[in-house]
């Protein structure tokens, strides 16, 4: 009885060893997928992971589905890549070409085994879906394109074209390596998308946006990276230098710079030449440029987009005074402006549009701008639904943050599907 215990351990042992040889040693790493010619990813992790199943939970309380039949199938999903690339040295070749790239992981010998349940054959490892399930994806999901196949080293690979596939899979056993897109990947969190601009712009590598839900709360993260430049115009002031932010609240934007007269020579550079028309009319009047009063702010800066009331600190108010009496008339302690709106001047700050009101919202210390950006701006319907955005300067890239919490998220879809209703 002994002896036969020891057998069945050791064959079972035995079993996982070649399970977890098989999984390191024959499957492609992730990286080999993003290939030389890739121009862009977008890439989705394990589907049947904590965080995914969160998120479901969240999808389904809003929408009141039930995603018990589709999570059946994706359960089984360990990761899908959506890989647009171009293969062509054609310049006038405007569109690229896009595959998908699903990883069963373990379950990928037990799929191949039963793959021909679902594809016919048509040869050299390409398949094409079985005519009665294209039928059902079409009548189910409205997918009224053909569907081909080919499966190489622990991935299977799907195209609506199977010349696309034959491509890929031809680039794809060179071994190369697309670096700028696949280094920015790190797999994390619910999904990225990664797109390569290092042959478009000048100075910019890439762009990055992730997806991620943790903490009962929605994030979507963008990420430009590169030789920018401009981002050493971004940095903040220190936490013990922020006098303003006890007036950061809802609907305001809050902005904090070391280096306000740099930003505006960096913006002249790349504005329309209209608004720096304009903006030379300072010099005209005063003598000074634009750039030389904004180097008199106090590295901070506030705005109300829905009062359109601006509150700027400034280190000596001498030269602004002289600026706002050519534009304004003087009436006791504020400045008229001709479209009736009011500058006042109290302590070295300047009020536009009124004294601004404190807010209960802290900007993070590490990021120069803050914004609760009010939905309702763009649909009337999410009135008074804000998101949470901020900026932060990090090594070679700059990245913006947008949050939104799971109930604000409930609160939108009730909304959108009360105004479909009426």
């Amino acid at each position: 009885m002994n002896k036969i215990l020891k057998n069945i351990i050791g064959a079972a042992v035995l079993v996982v060893i070649l399970l977890v040889f098989y999984l390191l040693t024959f499957q492609l790493s992730h990286e080999r997928l993003v290939i030389k010619e890739s121009k862009a990813v977008i890439s989705v992790g394990d589907l049947n992971s904590k965080k995914v199943n969160a998120y479901y939970e969240l999808y389904e309380k809003a929408t009141q589905t039930d995603l018990e039949e589709a999570k059946k199938w994706t359960k089984y999903i360990k990761g899908m890549d959506l890989i647009y690339y171009n293969d062509s040295n054609d310049e006038n070749q405007s569109e690229d070409k896009e595959i998908m790239v699903v990883n069963l992981g373990w379950l990928y010998p037990i799929a191949k085994f039963k793959q021909g349940e679902y594809f016919d054959d048509l040869g050299k490892n390409y398949f094409s879906l079985k005519e009665v399930y294209q039928k059902q994806l079409e009548e189910d999901y409205d997918v009224d394109k053909k569907i081909y196949m080919t499966n190489y080293k622990g991935y299977y690979f799907v195209s609506d074209d199977v010349m696309k596939l034959s491509d890929y899979m031809k680039l794809l056993v060179k071994k190369e390596i697309n670096k700028n897109i696949s280094s920015k990947m790190k797999g994390d969190t619910l999904g990225e998308a990664v797109i390569d601009l290092e042959e478009f712009t000048q100075g910019l590598d890439a762009i990055k946006i992730n997806v991620d839900y943790e903490k009962n709360k929605l994030s979507m993260n963008g990420y430009l990276y590169g030789d920018l430049e401009f981002s050493k115009y971004l940095n903040g002031i220190e936490k013990k230098d922020r006098k303003f932010t006890k007036y950061m609240g809802k609907d305001k934007i809050y902005i904090t710079n070391t280096d306000f007269k740099g930003l505006a020579v960096f913006m002249r550079k790349n504005v329309n030449s209209e608004i720096n028309s304009m903006l030379s009319l300072v010099k005209m009047f005063t003598g000074k440029d634009f750039e030389d009063y904004m180097d008199k702010v106090d590295g901070e800066m506030i705005y109300d987009y829905v009062k359109n009331q601006l509150l700027i600190p400034v280190k000596e108010v001498k030269d602004f005074k002289k600026l706002i009496e050519i534009f304004a008339k003087k009436d006791g302690d504020k400045y008229i402006l001709g479209n009736g709106e009011t500058i006042e001047i109290k302590d070295n700050v300047i009020y536009y549009n009124g004294i601004m009101s404190e807010g209960s919202i802290t900007p993070k210390e590490d990021e120069f701008m803050n914004i609760s950006l009010n939905l309702g701006l763009y649909n009337p319907v999410l009135k008074d639904i804000y998101v949470d955005m901020g900026g932060k300067v990090e090594a070679n890239k700059i990245k913006i943050r947008t949050t939104i919490t799971d109930g604000e998220l409930l609160e939108i879809y009730n909304r959108m599907e009360g105004e479909k209703n009426d």
